[in-house]
């Protein structure tokens, strides 16, 4: 400052001695060349103290504590959440198909059989013997047919004394099958192997046919089926993984889909999909409810930020960036969301460094001092 001084006084020297004296014209070009060249370094001298004085301003200026997170590539799902419900792929109702009266029940509710065990017993009373009579025919027809059949094979008897014994023996064989069939039906069995869930009549009841005599259910065995949206019809596929969630039992899995349906449901614009389950510990019951969380995309290398970081103006999404010591203002293009993380499909880039604590108090320009 006071080099400044002194150069302005020789200037004011140099003026007033202009009064006195006419130097010549080379003098005074020279002079003035010398002068403009201190100018030049005064006003060079002068810009950098004022850039030193601004400087100084901004280091004394507040800045806004922040903390950040360098963009790294991570593993990003997304998953769709959806209830469902659990059911058994045995689960059967047994109706009577021969009326009569039940005279004994076998088993009891609760209880495992296995496929052809008799559960419930009819009365065979008025069958039994209409079959032993027609046994007995039949026996008599099959023997005098056979006899018949050897003489004709000798060339004795006529070929029509022949052909209706065979006929009379066929047709009692076949009344023969046909009532004992209906004879066993009054023997009902369990269909497949399971537990017995209800029994619907007691013995001495009357029985007509179509009447429900008990429901047998397999449980190792299950599935859970739920409905979903159609906008997924086209990005759920078989195999993809699931986590199943039995919040009543504390209970976990996971499994993929086993069945996409082709239908969509015009009722309610859903396609079921089904996931099969082992269920041998028998802890999963019929009817039971799921939640379920099916995976429909997966990035191995996405750009994650928290979600409650972005913003949104009229412009667009925005989030805070940290660069060279100030906030950024910089707008993104937003993808899928999961819980607290959002995928950023554009205007970040690996190395990046967002704010996520302290955003809410900066604007762009805003000096910040990084929090570790």
């Amino acid at each position: 400052m006071k080099k400044i001084i002194i150069i302005l006084s020789s200037i004011a020297l140099f003026l007033s001695s202009c009064k006195d004296s006419a130097p010549s014209k080379e003098v005074k070009k020279a002079e003035l060349k010398d002068l403009k060249s201190q100018l030049i370094t005064i006003k060079s001298q002068i810009s950098k103290l004022e850039k030193d004085l601004t400087e100084d301003n901004l280091s004394t200026e507040k800045r806004v504590p922040i903390r950040i997170k360098q963009i790294e590539p991570e593993l990003f799902t997304h998953q769709i959440e959806q209830p469902g419900k659990i059911n058994s792929k045995e689960n059967v109702l047994v109706s009577i198909e021969l009326g009569g009266t039940v005279t004994s029940v076998n088993t009891e509710e609760g209880q495992w059989v296995v496929e052809g065990q008799t559960i419930l017993q009819l009365d065979t009373t008025i069958m039994g013997p209409s079959l032993n009579e027609l046994k007995s025919a039949l026996e008599l027809a099959k023997t005098t047919y056979e006899r018949q059949e050897k003489l004709w094979q000798k060339g004795i008897g006529s070929e029509l004394q022949f052909l209706q014994l065979k006929n009379q023996y066929e047709s009692l064989n076949n009344k023969f099958l046909a009532q004992e069939a209906q004879l066993e039906k009054l023997n009902v069995k369990a269909p497949i192997s399971g537990f017995i869930e209800d029994v619907f009549l007691n013995k001495g009841e009357l029985a007509t046919p179509g009447m429900p005599a008990f429901r047998i259910v397999n449980t190792k065995n299950v599935y859970i089926e739920a409905d979903i949206a159609e906008r997924y019809s086209n990005i759920l596929k078989k195999n993809a993984p699931v986590k199943i969630h039995f919040s009543s039992l504390g209970i976990t899995k996971k499994a993929p889909i086993s069945f996409v349906g082709q239908v969509i449901n015009p009722e309610n614009s859903t396609f079921k999909v089904k996931i099969e389950l082992d269920n041998h510990a028998g802890l999963l019951k019929p009817n039971g409810l799921a939640a379920l969380e099916i995976q429909d995309y997966v990035n191995h290398e996405a750009i994650i930020v928290p979600s409650q970081i972005v913003k949104k103006d009229m412009i667009g999404d925005y989030i805070f960036m940290e660069k060279n010591g100030k906030a950024k203002k910089t707008y993104v293009e937003l993808g899928l969301s999961q819980k607290d993380k959002s995928m950023i499909l554009s205007g970040l880039e690996f190395g990046d460094k967002v704010i996520i604590d302290g955003y809410s108090e900066v604007v762009s320009g805003t000096p910040v001092d990084v929090l570790k």
